[in-house]
């Protein structure tokens, strides 16, 4: 599959953009408040609606320009809604709910992602969502959580940030999807965690510049070097493997299948490494509240659990298998 992996005009324009507005409105450190993130500034700039069609009042673009967007999502650590509302956008207009569909992309009509456990529903950074994008026996299905009676669950790292609802909650599927949005949304979920690879690499590389210790950076040591070539190691290899999931979703390829299926096994354990190795760098202090590497940490798990499960194994993969006498 031949593909041009440079950045376009728009696609510089938009990155940049969303660079700047995440750099103001969603700082890593805005964590410690400990509150469901507010969506409005980027259901402003448009991020719900990025590739939704124009005619269904989105913005046109494709699934390229919005796993790029989610890359900057990750490394900001936005609140998991940023990942299921452009999803539940899709599901309300695939469905024919305009007027849905539109409150959602706006920040009107909130969204919080949900994950099964059991019987149960958890909503975690929920706020005061009133719908939640889960998937239930691997298709994504809206959820109406309005009303439903929910109770605190215990959160990673005791947070306190995750509600958690009964058996009752599958009454209240409004709508459900199929594997074409399950794809879109390991593709997005994914495009988070290479989100996250990326700023604990960079996060560590600006950490060991700036620690000393017998009076030189702990950079300059090479057990440091070779954990920090490692981790940029890892963020390019899952950077890469974005690039074709993405294009080939885009292009229809019949290749789709296998190269997002192939994301969403690469993406949690290279987000994971990272932050765990970010941690490891930053000492003692990176499990503290001093420093923003164990957010990284939580979050990895969280949307690690977020991406629903593909079927690699009966998808067409690239150059197999070669027709009889290819090799010959």
């Amino acid at each position: 599959m031949g593909c041009d992996l440079n950045r376009t005009e728009d696609q510089r324009q938009i990155l940049d953009a969303a660079g700047t507005m995440l750099a103001a409105q969603y700082p890593v450190s805005r964590l410690r408040a400990r509150r469901a993130d507010d969506l409005t500034d980027i259901a402003g700039f448009g991020g719900f609606a990025l590739a939704l069609a124009e005619e269904r009042g989105g913005a046109g673009f494709t699934v390229v320009e919005e796993a790029l967007l989610h890359v900057h999502f990750g490394r900001h650590l936005v609140g998991a809604g940023a990942l299921a509302t452009p999803l539940a956008v899709r599901l309300a207009a695939e469905t024919g709910d305009t007027d849905l569909a539109e409150g959602m992309a706006q920040g009107e009509t909130l969204v919080a992602a949900g994950l099964v456990s059991g019987d149960d529903l958890l909503l975690p950074d929920a706020g005061a969502a009133n719908h939640a994008l889960v998937f239930v026996e691997g298709v994504p299905a809206l959820v109406d959580v309005a009303g439903l009676a929910t109770e605190t669950a215990a959160a990673l790292g005791h947070d306190g940030m995750i509600r958690r609802a009964g058996a009752g909650w599958r009454d209240r599927i409004t709508a459900k999807g199929g594997q074409d949005l399950a794809r879109i949304a390991a593709l997005l979920g994914a495009a988070q965690l290479l989100g996250m690879a990326e700023a604990t690499r960079d996060l560590s590389v600006d950490y060991a510049q700036d620690r000393r210790q017998f009076g030189k950076p702990i950079g300059s040591f090479q057990a440091i070097k070779h954990r920090a070539a490692d981790m940029a190691l890892r963020a390019e290899m899952l950077s890469a493997q974005l690039d074709m999931a993405a294009i080939a979703l885009r292009d229809g390829s019949a290749e789709a299948g296998f190269q997002i299926a192939a994301l969403a096994r690469l993406a949690p354990r290279t987000a994971l490494a990272n932050a765990r190795a970010a941690v490891q760098i930053h000492g003692g202090m990176g499990f503290s509240e001093e420093t923003d590497a164990q957010w990284y940490v939580k979050r990895a798990h969280l949307v690690g659990r977020l991406l629903p499960t593909l079927d690699i194994l009966s998808a067409p993969a690239p150059l197999a298998p070669f027709p009889k006498g290819d090799l010959a």
